[in-house]
């Protein structure tokens, strides 16, 4: 079975362990709990054909630039 870990703070959401086939599902549950407010998906391959899903908000994604931690939570 494939091991899933999801991170985040407030309403972002970072899900690692994906593989390729369970993506569409990931992202449909993320758009359905967040409903209007996603902003961006971001789907970045890792290792084998394992895949880390990122989900975020307008806010979170503002936040984030405006930090300085770019490519990260």
């Amino acid at each position: 079975m494939h091991e899933v870990a999801a991170k985040g703070s407030g309403t972002a959401e970072q899900i690692e362990g994906i593989p390729l086939f369970l993506i569409p599902k990931i992202i449909a549950e993320q758009i359905r709990k967040k409903q209007k407010s996603v902003f961006l998906i971001t789907v970045e391959r890792k290792f084998m054909h394992q895949y880390t899903v990122i989900v975020e908000t307008r806010d979170e994604y503002d936040k984030r630039v405006n930090t300085g931690v770019l490519g990260s939570f």
